[in-house]
């Protein structure tokens, strides 16, 4: 299995419903609540990990693509 690096960036503050990324949306530590949809989450460090999961296939992609040399 490859690994890839991902970008944390705002991933425990995107929506994986709408993708909204509002700081607000982070209620507590543990809690999520988007400002948009109103979509909640479990816990929001398991929506952040639920997220960097769905960056990876992208950022693969953008990693083994032939480049235009």
């Amino acid at each position: 299995m490859p690994i890839v690096r991902v970008d944390p960036a705002y991933t425990s503050q995107r929506c994986t419903a709408c993708g909204h990324i509002d700081k607000r949306n982070r209620t507590s530590q543990a809690e999520f609540v988007c400002r948009d949809c109103g979509f909640t989450a479990e816990h929001a460090d398991i929506l952040g990990a639920d997220n960097i999961a769905l960056r990876a296939p992208a950022t693969w992609a953008q990693s083994t693509a032939p480049s235009a040399a």
